[in-house]
């Protein structure tokens, strides 16, 4: 007999339904130890989950980490995670900030675009150096860089994979973007489609790749295997060109 199992609900009010359930459930099995609750990533930004590989990211701050307390948020994450797709992370207040210069990119995205679900709003006033943001877009681009050049070598794929890895790597790619927007100007805007045009014009890159990339990504549709292999030429440009103008680029005094 074949079995079938539920798939997560990816229902915009399904997805606030859990997270108030379980925010509530680690509210009241914490108590003081629990600082705070923030929702960040895609549901962060826009109520929604942006592709079928996008998660419900959570962050809970808690005063100690131990098994105690991990066992105690354990059968609430469980349960909601059977309800919606579910991602988590767990640290205290001292974790977050020794953290900042290890992970700035991902932090400072974080404070751009989260929620506060329960509690104090533990990033908003979270120091990031420009110094340490800079250094670590010129690695992340660095890395994605010699990642799709991996990729293309060593691993056999159709177009659609071919396409669901440039995905993958715009969204990191857009990350850094944002990043290096901050350090140069100070400013970053809230859409896609200006934050890539600001990037371009303050760099002096042709950018248009990346908002072909977008637009495929909205339609769904899969182009002609010689295209994507087009496409996927140009991102590795833009992504090289990327990488050397952050790398030569001048921290804001």
């Amino acid at each position: 007999m074949e079995l079938f199992t539920r798939k997560p609900s990816r229902d915009p009010k399904r997805v606030r339904e859990v997270l108030g359930k379980l925010s509530a459930e680690l509210s009241e099995v914490l108590g003081a130890d629990l600082v705070s609750i923030i929702l960040y990533g895609s549901f962060g930004r826009g109520d929604k989950l942006e592709t079928e590989h996008d998660v419900v990211n959570l962050m809970f701050v808690v005063r100690r980490v131990d098994c105690q307390s991990l066992d105690k948020i354990k059968d609430p994450i469980l349960r909601a995670e059977k309800e919606i797709p579910l991602g988590t992370m767990t640290l205290t207040l001292e974790d977050l900030h020794s953290s900042c210069d290890v992970f700035p990119i991902k932090f400072h995205e974080m404070q751009l675009h989260h929620r506060v679900l329960w509690g104090a709003d533990v990033l908003s006033e979270l120091g990031i150096s420009d110094d340490h943001l800079r250094l670590r877009c010129e690695q992340e681009l660095k890395n994605l860089m010699l990642r799709l050049r991996a990729i293309y070598l060593h691993q056999s794929q159709t177009s659609q994979q071919l396409l669901d890895t440039l995905f993958d790597s715009a969204r990191i790619l857009l990350q850094g973007i944002g990043a290096c927007l901050t350090v140069k100007t100070g400013i970053i805007p809230e859409q896609h489609a200006d934050l890539t045009d600001s990037f371009g014009a303050e760099f002096g890159i042709d950018i248009r790749v990346l908002h072909e990339l977008l637009s495929l990504r909205e339609s769904a549709q899969v182009p002609a295997a010689e295209n994507v292999k087009q496409i996927f030429d140009r991102f590795m440009q833009l992504v090289h060109d990327a990488a050397a103008a952050v790398d030569q680029m001048e921290v804001r005094a």
